[in-house]
């Protein structure tokens, strides 16, 4: 792979056989041996150079990736202390992402030139492993027993809605009133539309029949900050529509438990240097955020 990479970066066989002390026809044995176990052809030839075909292209991706995380697992073990490099894939929630993962990347990447960072945000559960993904910061306990996760901040879900909706509509003291009540639903659209409640131990499982729904959070806060219903969604989702008072909190003592903020890894990955310095950004970036409170 090193033979590979040095090859595709100088362009030619001989190049490569210069940089790593090699002669030319080693050089062209180890690349023949890499296309004939690969079965593919990585390099188009010609008389004055060597070009990577797109396969090439594709497999310098995550040869480079994984040179990188050999050599930062080589310095860890050997007890030296590099500066993260190479390629770092995180993901987050949409608007978790965008609001305070992203300041959190941009700092990152000011601190460590070597670092490439590719940010995947969506709401989905993605598995780690198949997407490749590095680090990925998610909403309650991880269940994976393979991964390895450190809680960097708490939050709870928020039933709310504008006060100029509720200025003249029914009261809402417990679950049920919601039933009264024009409903803003964010969904998948492959789920009943209920909201679970809890008191005193025991589930309050509320259906309800949405007049909006959107697979958009932002677009139901949106909705309910224009007053036209009420709408459930994590706190840090609608913390600052709530601070300005656009919106306000109901149903407080029926909401669910906090749940924690975990910044989740592969085990196997977690001593990575690229990936420890970038879970402790993650940690002294949220610790002291208002929206996030550390106290369970």
């Amino acid at each position: 792979m090193r033979v590979f990479a040095e090859a595709a970066k100088s362009g030619s066989f001989v190049g490569a056989a210069d940089a790593m002390s090699m002669s030319a026809p080693a050089v062209t044995r180890c690349i023949a041996h890499l296309e004939a176990k690969l079965n593919t052809r990585l390099f188009h030839r010609t008389t004055r150079q060597v070009k990577l075909s797109e396969v090439g292209e594709h497999y310098l991706v995550h040869v480079s990736r994984i040179l990188a995380d050999i050599e930062q697992s080589e310095a860890a073990v050997s007890g030296i202390d590099l500066a993260p490099r190479g390629e770092l894939n995180v993901t987050a929630p949409i608007l978790f992402g965008e609001r305070y993962v992203t300041p959190i990347i941009s700092q990152f990447l000011k601190d460590y030139p070597d670092i490439r960072v590719n940010g995947h945000f969506h709401d989905d559960v993605v598995n780690l492993i198949d997407s490749n993904i590095d680090v990925a910061i998610r909403i309650g306990n991880p269940k994976d027993s393979s991964l390895y996760g450190v809680t960097v901040g708490y939050i709870r879900r928020v039933t709310c809605a504008a006060p100029s909706y509720l200025a003249n509509r029914p009261a809402i003291k417990k679950p049920e009133d919601l039933k009264q009540h024009s409903v803003l639903y964010p969904t998948r659209f492959n789920e009943p539309a209920v909201w679970t409640y809890h008191q005193n131990g025991r589930p309050i499982a509320i259906k309800l029949t949405p007049r909006f729904q959107s697979n958009q959070n932002r677009a139901a806060i949106n909705a309910a900050i224009a007053g036209v219903g009420v709408v459930r969604l994590m706190s840090y989702q609608v913390a600052e529509a709530l601070k300005s008072g656009e919106l306000v909190s109901l149903l407080e003592d029926v909401e669910d438990k906090k749940l924690p903020i975990q910044v989740v890894s592969v085990e196997g990955r977690k001593n990575l240097t690229k990936v420890k310095m970038f879970i402790e950004y993650v940690k002294a970036g949220l610790a002291n955020n208002e929206y996030l409170s550390l106290s369970a």
